[in-house]
């Protein structure tokens, strides 16, 4: 559409935060996305997207090894299609990534998307990666992140202030708009084999080393040595799917355990209308849309004492705190709640209130919008 700004956007496409962006910058912009990625998310198909064929295979997103070793060869094919195509603005997504290889591209202006783990947890781990992170947010014009705990490690690591926008990624009235009624609930728990007495504790997290999901596995063995009206639904997938199947199967628990694999972001929502307390066991977070998601769904948190989750809840208000891996301590938590449904649906409302008035996309994303368009016409 003539005069409209022909925007970039860089990532795997795989993630519901792509999803949630996409179908926003679509709306406003001449949007195409490039990806090294093989599959495709139905979930975009009415958006130009650019696959770039690297490698006969695709790799699995956690082969990191030979990843890395495309990093050189991926930013030169990034630079000659940017060089090609011209676009008024590109949007490279994680400061280790497709970020890297856009600003390795030296494409202007480049807006770089910071996505936690990229900021938080490998500038951590080696010199090397603190370096490329270190390079990303230098070449960015604009950064966008989601938390005060990712503003305080991007300013850490050298980036300026006055370059970054925080804008939580999410929007409540999403959520709200894939209400189920009670009927449903008790449609979704009957083919789960769940009955009607039985509390269901839900996690939403990948299975990552990151999120820790092993560590409900662990609380739920020790809570079923007292508690039996009780399933753990453990919705998603990742690289330790089968060893959370072997953990359950080691703790004798595995009949109380149900892990269902990925779903839709609808199916997602409709799980955790579906159950009565959430849980996130991640070791490191931004601003988690899991959590979100829960909270807008008035499902009563216990969360890891991490900053990204303190952003959201207040101990014992709106959810519940539990120390990193303590099993022993989340199953204390999960316990409590069960057994006081008074103060289970009492965190569950200061929850959803919460998230209503921090996540209003439509407020947050103004911020992107006025940087887009300034940082354009500055070219």
């Amino acid at each position: 559409m003539p005069g409209r700004i022909d925007l970039l956007y860089l990532n795997d496409l795989t993630s519901l935060y792509d999803s949630f962006f996409l179908k926003w910058l679509n709306r406003t912009y001449n949007l195409t996305c490039i990806t090294f990625d093989r599959y495709s998310n139905p979930l975009l198909e009415k958006i130009r997207i650019i696959r770039i064929r690297d490698l006969p295979l695709r790799l699995p997103h956690y082969d990191g090894f030979r990843v890395w070793a495309l990093t050189l060869p991926r930013s030169y094919l990034v630079k000659r299609l940017l060089n090609g195509m011209e676009p008024d603005l590109t949007i490279g997504n994680n400061a280790l990534s497709y970020g890297f290889y856009t600003a390795l591209a030296k494409f202007k202006p480049f807006f770089l998307f910071v996505w936690g783990s990229d900021v938080l947890v490998w500038p951590k781990k080696s010199f090397f990666f603190k370096s490329v992170a270190e390079y990303s947010l230098k070449k960015a014009d604009v950064i966008l992140v989601d938390s005060d705990v990712q503003l305080r490690a991007c300013i850490r690591l050298g980036a300026s202030e006055s370059k970054i926008i925080k804008a939580p990624w999410f929007d409540v009235n999403e959520i709200r708009s894939i209400k189920i009624d009670n009927e449903r609930k008790r449609e979704i728990r009957r083919n789960l084999g769940i009955s009607e007495d039985e509390i269901v504790v839900i996690s939403t997290r990948s299975h990552e080393s990151v999120y820790s999901v092993e560590t409900l596995i662990l609380a739920a063995s020790e809570i079923l040595k007292n508690v039996h009206k009780i399933k753990f639904l453990i919705v998603g997938g990742g690289s330790r799917t089968r060893f959370l199947e072997r953990l359950a199967q080691k703790q004798g628990v595995s009949s109380k355990i149900l892990l269902i694999g990925k779903v839709s972001r609808g199916g997602v929502i409709e799980y955790l209308q579906a159950s009565d307390i959430y849980v996130s066991t991640s070791l490191s977070d931004g601003t988690s849309a899991s959590l979100l998601e829960a909270m807008a769904c008035k499902v009563p948190p216990i969360v890891t004492d991490i900053p990204g989750n303190r952003e959201w809840i207040a101990d014992e208000r709106s959810g519940l705190f539990f120390p990193v891996k303590d099993s022993q301590k989340l199953a204390e938590k999960i316990v409590r709640l069960l057994r006081d449904e008074d103060f289970r649906k009492s965190l569950g409302e200061k929850a959803r209130e919460r998230v209503s008035e921090k996540a209003d996309w439509s407020r947050n994303s103004k911020l992107l919008d006025e940087r887009i368009s300034s940082s354009v016409n500055l070219k």
